[in-house]
């Protein structure tokens, strides 16, 4: 899955492209690969799960989920709005910084009565 996703276009912070694929219903994995070195970087997670139903009607009214991973061409930000490793579910932001991989620079949990 990584190799075909390093051959993809570019899509991640000018030079990278960010493969991947599902873990199972609501469960996504990633990887992020330099287009220009091939050198791959591993997410400092191995899954996001989605986040609760009961948080998601809570805070939409049913209307759907947030996106679970968000990221631009022209960005060095990911944004992961879940459960890493279906645990400690919130919103996670991470700063791409060449030849180290993701730093994080923002967590916020939800509330203990959305978590699983």
């Amino acid at each position: 899955m990584i190799r075909q996703g390093a051959k993809a276009n570019v899509e991640f912070a000018g030079h990278y492209t960010v493969p991947r694929w599902g873990c199972g219903s609501g469960c996504g994995q990633l990887a992020i690969v330099d287009s220009v070195s091939g050198r791959v970087y591993h997410a400092p997670f191995s899954d996001v799960a989605d986040f609760p139903l009961s948080w998601v009607e809570h805070q939409s009214g049913g209307k759907g989920w947030p996106e679970r991973i968000e990221f631009r061409t022209d960005s060095r930000l990911l944004k992961v709005n879940g459960c890493p490793n279906e645990m400690d579910c919130g919103f996670y932001d991470y700063l791409m910084a060449d030849g180290k991989g993701l730093n994080l620079i923002r967590k916020e949990l939800l509330l203990k009565q959305f978590q699983p």
